[in-house]
């Protein structure tokens, strides 16, 4: 039996509908019922091909209609301020209901309005990115709406899978925190409130990016993999050099530790650089350009590019067994 979902709001409800698109559902996106959470002039024509492609898509003011789809539905995701999602009275409906709000449905700071940028700042990740010297920086692209529609998604089918049709509350703050690895662990086992260090991770070195011939690579070398890093620099004597004993004693000084990074792999390509790393069996990895990564050869054996209406668009990260890269055409209905 094919799920419908009826989709209302911005980049979140929008990313949570495209996930049940590839899962088979039918999915409805409304547009003007609901103010969006995100500024309408970011690429939005790139953001309507890659989030509403296989949608169904009506715009439309009407309550009573949209209550009439709103019933006909079993999942319904609407995004947008508290007060607005409450006065479309979704609360009778028998179908598992999703809200996603920048700071939750409750609490003191339920009627605040916040970006993505705002919300970065709020859960710290502003904090932590750029270089110690220098002003914080923050992520591009839509990180928080898209991490928050996931989330949206699963919650709405594990309430399915359960028989459940409860009403889900989705956080965007609360969403980033989750997001937050280790640093808020950090606090709470060692009262150690982590700092911002650049691409290098900071308590452990060498794992960061390096520059090389035709531009930058990027190693991963935690206290296990010390030994064969010297190997792949050609330098074993490293090994028992005092300044890189100890972890501590490389984070100390990292910037003797580059240099000879520098001397030994910058005069390389990243494709020698990442053969060197497979035959010593270091973690390396290169910096790819977007020239690059859309003409991956992986990617592409894998069909994770897509056609969109001409337009070469990214597929998901995940897909059903045996199952190759979704094809959509957009489809607008008028409501």
């Amino acid at each position: 039996m094919t799920v419908r979902v009826l989709e209302l709001g911005g980049l979140a409800a929008g990313f949570c509908g495209r996930l049940f698109v590839h899962a088979g559902a039918e999915v409805v996106h409304v547009e003007g019922a609901v103010a969006p959470l995100t500024d309408p002039w970011v690429s939005q024509r790139a953001n309507e091909l890659f989030l509403h492609a296989g949608k169904r898509r009506v715009s439309m003011r009407d309550r009573e209609v949209l209550r009439d789809l709103a019933h006909a539905a079993d999942v319904v995701v609407y995004e947008g301020m508290p007060d607005e999602l409450e006065a479309l009275g979704f609360g009778e409906l028998d179908a598992v209901r999703v809200a996603i709000t920048p700071f939750g449905m409750t609490g003191p700071r339920r009627h605040w309005h916040a970006s993505a940028s705002v919300l970065l700042a709020m859960g710290g990740y502003t904090y932590l990115m750029g270089d110690p010297d220098k002003p914080p920086l923050t992520l591009p692209g839509h990180y928080v709406e898209y991490q928050s529609g996931t989330y949206a998604y699963i919650a709405a089918n594990a309430a399915r899978y359960r028989g459940q049709s409860p009403s889900i509350d989705v956080s965007m703050l609360e969403t980033v925190l989750s997001l937050s690895q280790m640093t808020t662990v950090m606090w709470t086992c060692n009262r150690t409130v982590r700092t911002r260090h650049g691409s290098s991770f900071g308590v452990i070195y060498p794992i960061n990016l390096f520059p090389c011939a035709d531009g930058w690579f990027h190693v991963n070398v935690v206290p296990a993999f010390w030994e064969p890093f010297t190997l792949m620099l050609g330098r074993p004597e490293l090994v028992i050099d005092q300044r890189f004993e100890s972890p501590q004693a490389r984070v100390a000084n990292a910037a003797a530790l580059d240099a000879v990074i520098a001397e030994c792999l910058g005069h390389l390509t990243k494709a020698e650089v990442q053969r060197l790393g497979a035959e010593f069996r270091v973690p390396t990895g290169v910096l790819q350009t977007l020239d690059e990564v859309l003409v991956d050869p992986h990617l592409a054996a894998r069909g994770f590019w897509c056609d969109v209406e001409g337009i070469e668009s990214p597929s998901l990260a995940y897909r059903f067994r045996d199952e190759s890269a979704k094809h959509f055409a957009l489809r607008s209905v008028d409501g």
